[in-house]
């Protein structure tokens, strides 16, 4: 069997969880690891036994055949693309870079390499996540009415003042909803699809130190006329699982942290008893609400071996750059119209994120 050879750049936190990943699947390896610190490169392939660069450009001119993107935010675009330039298929986390535009250029220059580029949005990987878009797609709901998202979730200061990139507008792209809210916002747009316009206000309830909002609630109205509510935060104690909702006229969801806590339908069918009494038990992939180290691996083994079976056999992505920049669109439009104090269509044009 073939293995696929992976690179991961960068050795943050979020890399522990790709090379566990990575480690998990039958038919690739992680090869090699890079980091602008070779110190840190060396004791992270030390612990995962692979290689490590001293270099980027050794990096690039190795066997791997693909790279997973682990810098901080800001960072993405300028590992992404030479890595598309030099032939690697790319896995890129969340967000898939902090402006509209650096997302283009990373998706275009992917195009132009003819190499893949996933965005990270391992929720959508999730057994019930996949029920619902299912029912969804079957017409369960009716007419969609509402469909909103909350995070509260909870960071100490620490979490801020230990990693100097995270809290800016710069490296980060934002706070609480680009950081952490960006795989329910993600959510959203798969479950009901785009928006037209949102109202939004956003603050520093806890934080004061950081640049960019701890707290924030968009009201939207979607292009297919339902309405809804995204909100997140990284200031509420001590932290609990995100919440998505979706109702329509003929049935309602709610799906707590990867449960499914709702699931009633006007016309029922023999299956949904069941599901109810199987999918509230849920599958402990969606953490991190009350630190970041909650989060499970499983959610990226799956979208890697998604990744790996795309590389090997030609088959498709289910979440592909352009979705990575879809929800970029939606966040900025949030960030705009929280900064200006008036709705913004999104239609009409995303002003970059940031001052």
């Amino acid at each position: 069997m073939h293995k696929v050879k992976y690179g991961i750049i960068g050795t943050g936190m979020i890399a522990g969880i790709h090379a566990e990943a990575i480690r998990q699947l039958e038919n690739a390896e992680l090869y090699m690891v890079y980091d602008k610190d070779p110190s840190r490169a060396r004791a992270f392939a030390q612990k995962y036994h692979c290689q490590f660069s001293p270099d980027f450009e050794t990096f690039l001119k190795s066997d791997i055949e693909a790279v997973t993107i682990a810098t901080p935010s800001g960072f993405h675009a300028e590992a992404a693309i030479p890595a598309a330039c030099a032939g690697k298929h790319i896995l890129c986390e969340k967000p898939i870079e902090t402006t509209v535009e650096k997302a283009e250029a990373l998706i275009n220059r992917c195009a132009e390499n003819n190499v893949l580029l996933s965005t990270v949005f391992q929720s959508r990987f999730a057994k019930n996540v996949t029920l619902i878009k299912k029912a969804i797609d079957d017409g369960r709901f009716g007419k969609p009415v509402l469909a909103s998202a909350s995070i509260r979730w909870f960071r100490t200061p620490e979490y801020y003042t230990n990693a100097g990139w995270r809290g800016t507008w710069l490296l980060d792209g934002g706070g609480a909803l680009m950081n952490q809210g960006i795989h329910t916002a993600d959510l959203l747009l798969y479950f009901n699809g785009d928006v037209e316009s949102v109202h939004a206000y956003a603050n520093r309830a806890l934080h004061q130190s950081i640049e960019v909002e701890d707290t924030i609630v968009a009201s939207i109205k979607f292009k297919n006329d339902s309405l809804g509510v995204l909100e997140a935060s990284t200031a509420c104690a001590p932290g609990f699982p995100r919440r998505v909702e979706l109702s329509g006229t003929q049935g309602s969801v709610v799906l707590e942290g990867d449960r499914i806590v709702r699931w009633q339908f006007t016309d029922e069918n023999p299956k949904d008893e069941e599901i109810r009494r199987i999918c509230g038990q849920g599958e402990g992939l969606q953490g991190g609400f009350a630190s970041p180290d909650g989060i499970s691996c499983e959610g990226h083994r799956r979208q890697l071996q998604e990744l790996t079976d795309a590389i090997l056999r030609g088959q498709a992505l289910s979440v592909p750059g352009t979705e990575g920049k879809r929800v970029i669109e939606l966040i900025c439009a949030i960030y705009e119209s929280a900064e200006a104090g008036y709705p913004v269509k999104i239609s009409t044009g995303i002003a970059p994120c940031g001052n």
